[in-house]
C-alpha cells in the first residue's frame, strides 16, 4: 500500500502523520499518478496550521510531479506513461501515488525536469498570468515587486525584465538584496530600515510604479498604494503577513485613481487552455534561460523538517521532496 502524510488536527509540523493506505478506485476524469517529485509551498504549511479550514483528516500539498500509471478519461493527450505535473489541486500531493483530476495535469517537456516542475510550477503559472492577463506589463513599465527573493518573485523579477520592464524589488532584509539584484531587478529596496513608497519616487523621479505585485498583504498594503503612479495598478494575490485590510473606494480616487485586484490561481486557471498556456509560457521561460532556484531537497519522512525550514526561512528557492 502507497505511503501518504495526513493529519488529523491543526497544529505544527508533530501533526503530520505518516500512514499507509489502501489505493481507492479511480473515479471517472481523474488519473493516477505515481510522484517523482512534490512541491513544499507556503500555503501548505497555512493549510496544516488551519488558517484555511480542511475537513479532516486530510492529506496535504497541492503541487507535485509523477508518471501516469492509469486514467480514465479521454481527449486530453494524455495517457499511461507520461511525465506530468499539477499545482494549485486539492490537498494529497504528500503521497507515493495519488488520484488527480486529468484535465489539471501538464505533460512535462524533455527539457524540464521533474524536481523543478513540482517545485515551480505553481509559482511560475502565477507569474504567467500575473504578467500576462492581470496586468500586462510592457516594455518601459515600471514594475514593483514583494517579497522580490521568494518563490514567485525570484521569477516574476527576471520574467517582467525580459519584458523591457524596469523592475524594482522590495526585500526583508540586505542578505536577500543580492539575490533579487541577479534575479531580475534593477533596484532593491529592504522594507526594514528604509521608507518603501518613499523610494520608489525617488527611484521613478517622482512618477511611482505602473503596477505593483504584492504578496505580502497586510504589512505591505498601504504602501504598495502610496508607491503607485496616477492610475496605477496594485495586484494583491498574496497575504504572508496576513490579509490586506478593507479599503474604502474613495481611496483609490484620491491617491490617482488606481486600480485594486485580488487574482486567484484557480480562476485565472479554470479553463484548461489558460492553464495550458500559462504552463507553456513558464517552461519557455525556463528553456531561455529563467533561473528557478531549488531549496532543499527532502525525503516523505523528512516533511516535519521541511516545514520547519520553510516557515523559519531557512531555505532559499522552491522546496521539493522526492520519492
Amino acid at each position: 500500500m502507497p505511503k501518504v502524510i495526513k493529519i488529523d488536527s491543526f497544529g505544527g509540523p508533530e501533526v503530520m502523520q505518516m500512514r499507509t493506505e489502501p489505493r481507492g478506485s479511480l473515479k471517472s476524469g481523474e488519473a493516477l499518478v505515481a510522484h517523482i517529485a512534490a512541491g513544499v509551498n507556503y500555503l501548505d504549511i497555512s493549510h496544516r496550521q488551519g488558517h484555511y479550514p480542511l475537513p479532516l483528516p486530510t492529506g496535504l500539498g497541492v503541487s507535485g510531479c509523477g508518471i501516469i500509471k492509469e486514467i480514465r478519461t479521454e481527449g486530453l493527450d494524455l495517457a499511461v506513461g507520461d511525465i506530468v505535473a499539477y499545482a494549485g489541486v486539492s490537498p494529497g500531493s504528500y503521497a507515493e501515488e495519488r488520484s488527480v483530476a486529468a484535465d489539471r495535469l501538464v505533460k512535462l517537456p524533455a527539457t524540464i525536469e521533474p524536481e523543478l516542475a513540482a517545485a515551480a510550477l505553481q509559482q511560475g503559472i502565477t507569474a504567467a498570468f500575473l504578467l500576462q492577463d492581470v496586468f500586462p506589463v510592457r516594455r518601459g513599465h515600471v514594475v514593483l515587486v514583494h517579497a522580490a527573493a521568494g518563490g514567485v518573485g525570484t521569477i516574476l523579477c527576471q520574467w517582467a525584465r525580459t519584458i523591457g520592464s524596469t523592475v524594482i524589488g522590495v526585500v526583508g532584509s540586505k542578505e536577500k538584496a543580492s539575490h533579487a539584484l541577479s534575479h531580475g531587478c534593477k533596484y532593491v529596496v529592504v522594507s526594514t530600515s528604509e521608507k518603501v513608497a518613499d523610494q520608489i519616487r525617488e527611484l521613478t523621479g517622482g512618477r511611482g510604479a505602473d503596477v505593483v505585485f504584492d504578496s505580502t498583504g497586510a504589512d505591505s498594503f498601504e504602501t504598495s498604494l502610496r508607491s503607485l503612479s496616477m492610475r496605477g495598478m496594485l495586484v494583491s494575490f498574496g497575504s504572508a503577513s496576513g490579509d490586506p485590510p478593507s479599503i474604502e473606494v474613495g481611496k483609490l480616487a484620491q491617491l490617482g485613481s488606481l486600480y485594486l485586484t485580488r487574482p486567484r490561481f484557480i480562476h485565472y486557471t479554470h479553463q484548461r487552455q489558460d492553464l495550458l498556456r500559462y504552463a507553456a509560457a513558464f517552461f519557455a521561460k525556463v528553456e531561455s534561460g529563467l533561473k528557478v532556484p531549488i531549496g532543499q531537497i527532502y525525503k516523505l519522512d523528512q516533511l516535519a523538517q521541511a516545514h520547519r525550514d520553510v516557515e523559519n526561512r531557512a531555505t532559499r528557492g522552491s522546496s521539493v521532496i522526492v520519492f
